[in-house]
């Protein structure tokens, strides 16, 4: 498939890789920037590819409508969400993770959060043994995204590299900016 990467994650200590699409980034920011007194989410799916090692963030979800949240937290809900996987899944794409934002706040990852994802690794319901957190930090208009995957109980931070191949020298240079460091 010909995605626009438009940001990719490493870290050293992370067996996977993630690159980040174009719909998937910008799905995160028009709901993050949209929710600026609550937190809001969803999920994100896309494949492996490179022996597993590579993951491709293709669809990041909206909100799903049974979903609460507060200033400081956020519940996913499930309407929805089964539909789309089961479409996904005929393009060869399943889920690989969750997103949320912190309004107001910096893109880390609370005690909570990497809580959710260890318990995700763990539930054979997901089929998701690494699964990935995006988290979108918002200031105003501003963002600022983190990538972190859950590997051996531990939740290991990504860092931003440059993709391999901009097919947007101009879009892939502004996202660069966006991510935090």
């Amino acid at each position: 498939m010909a995605e626009n990467v438009l940001v990719m994650f490493q870290s050293m200590n992370a067996t996977v890789e993630v690159r980040l699409t174009d719909a998937a980034l910008r799905l995160v920011e028009k709901e993050a920037l949209a929710s600026p007194g609550m937190e809001t989410g969803g999920i994100l799916i896309g494949r492996y590819e490179d022996d597993g090692n590579v993951a491709v963030i293709t669809t990041a979800t909206e909100r799903p409508g049974d979903s609460k949240a507060g200033r400081a937290w956020f519940q996913r809900g499930i309407d929805g969400l089964k539909t789309k996987l089961r479409d996904r899944w005929k393009h060869g794409e399943h889920y690989l993770g969750e997103w949320h934002s912190h309004p107001g706040g910096a893109p880390d990852p609370s005690t909570n959060d990497i809580r959710e994802m260890r318990s995700i690794s763990i539930n054979t319901s997901y089929r998701c043994r690494k699964p990935i957190l995006v988290i979108a930090g918002t200031s105003g208009q501003h963002l600022r995204i983190s990538v972190s995957v859950m590997e051996n109980g531990g939740l290991i931070r990504l860092r931003p590299v440059s993709p391999k191949q901009e097919a947007n020298p101009s879009v892939a240079s502004e996202a660069k900016g966006k991510p935090s460091p």
